[in-house]
């Protein structure tokens, strides 16, 4: 008998993702089924492409298409579509989804986390952008080597700068290393909502953004202003100084 699709979302059923502890095929991951006789082409499609699993969920796909085609060809091309969410779309419309990485107390090792964990997911395949809000204490210029400052074609937003794979804003591009950031709440507040609404960010699967310690009125305006739905990672060393700290974020 011919081989259907229906088939091949058989034998797909069998392959679990072990996050979501679903087949790939009630995740909605298996699209383009193609089959050539006894030959069968699928591809997953995953929502991220640093996906921790990808090579195991393709490996089980292979075995359980294998042993459906007996003996016929198997092609299982593993791809990524970030999911976004529309809550974010209001303040930044093409950016798909937020990870905030904060901690309770300052060096702790946040922005080496925020700039390697941006790094990672674009060496994945992501589009990605690094926003230091930290006012008082920018760290990406010096983290990244970056001196120069940004431009605004229309002088009215400013295009972020581009570095490593990525797109770059921070408060320290746009101020001198040795001038101080004196400003109170109200104005902090405007600040980064410019950085948020008024740099073009462009298309992005994650815009990761650096808080500065705390909770104090740039990491609640953030969390305010981005979505509820915003990922969120908070750093700490083992020390219970620290760890006591990071509980109260």
């Amino acid at each position: 008998m011919a081989l259907t699709e229906r088939d091949v979302l058989d034998a797909m059923e069998s392959v679990i993702d072990p996050d979501l502890r679903v087949s790939v095929v009630e995740a909605g991951f298996v699209k383009d089924v193609k089959i050539d006789g006894s030959d069968v082409a699928v591809t997953l499609e995953l929502t991220t492409p640093a996906c921790p699993v990808k090579d195991q969920l393709k490996e089980e796909a292979v075995r359980a298409l294998s042993a459906l085609v007996n003996g016929g060809k198997v092609t299982v091309t593993m791809t990524a579509r970030v999911r976004g969410f529309t809550a974010v779309a209001g303040l930044m419309p093409q950016v798909k989804q937020v990870i905030l990485v904060g901690a309770g107390k300052g060096g702790v090792g946040k922005s080496t986390v925020a700039l390697n964990l941006a790094c990672a997911l674009r060496i994945q395949g992501a589009s990605v952008g690094l926003l230091d809000a930290d006012f008082y204490g920018p760290s990406l210029p010096t983290m990244t080597g970056i001196a120069r400052n940004p431009t605004s074609p229309d002088g009215k937003r400013l295009d972020p700068l581009d570095a490593h794979g990525l797109k770059l804003m921070s408060i320290g591009f746009l101020v001198s290393a040795d001038q101080a950031v004196i400003w109170r709440g109200p104005m902090i507040h405007g600040a980064l909502t410019q950085l948020l609404r008024d740099v073009q960010w462009g298309a992005l699967d994650y815009l990761v953004i650096d808080l500065p310690p705390g909770t104090g009125d740039v990491p609640l305006s953030i969390a305010q202003q981005v979505s509820n739905r915003a990922r969120a990672i908070l750093v700490t060393t083992p020390q219970e100084v620290s760890l006591v700290d990071v509980t109260r974020a």
